[in-house]
């Protein structure tokens, strides 16, 4: 593995009926580069006024999970989790954390999936480090992605 530049991937992914999916990165077929997620920040695009609760959980997948689903570290498409609440009424705050596996490349798809979160507009800031694989380690990668569904 050869690692080279940093890239950041950011954007908007709006929730309704707490639930939300977004494909960020489409497969180009080029599998001997990837990308090794470094970090990821989730937070509201509205500013909280202090009246309303205000929670989010987000999944980074390398494929498709359904929404609704639970944040599953045995699940190995997941790599990825970041969670916060705002208690609007006491202005309580659940610092923002994330989880990231240390152990993965994304060289096809990557996923945002959010869950269990308060309907609205959300952006997302992703730091990634671009990644040159050999052969071997893009096909063990691949493989890594569904061997534990």
């Amino acid at each position: 593995m050869k690692f080279g530049k940093l890239r950041t991937l950011r954007g908007q992914v709006t929730v309704s009926a707490g639930e939300a999916r977004k494909n960020i990165i489409v497969s180009d077929g080029l599998v001997n580069l990837g990308l090794k997620i470094i970090s990821i920040q989730v937070w509201n695009s509205i500013t909280p006024d202090g009246t309303a609760n205000r929670t989010h959980t987000a999944i980074l997948s390398l494929d498709t999970i359904i929404t609704g689903t639970d944040m599953n570290a045995s699940d190995n498409r997941q790599f990825a989790w970041n969670q916060s609440s705002i208690n609007g009424v006491d202005g309580g705050l659940l610092q923002p954390y994330t989880i990231i596996d240390p152990d993965h490349i994304v060289n096809r798809d990557l996923f945002l999936t959010m869950t269990n979160s308060t309907d609205g507009v959300y952006n997302y800031l992703i730091e990634a480090q671009v990644v040159e694989l050999s052969d071997d380690e893009a096909i063990i990668t691949i493989i890594k992605e569904t061997s534990q569904q």
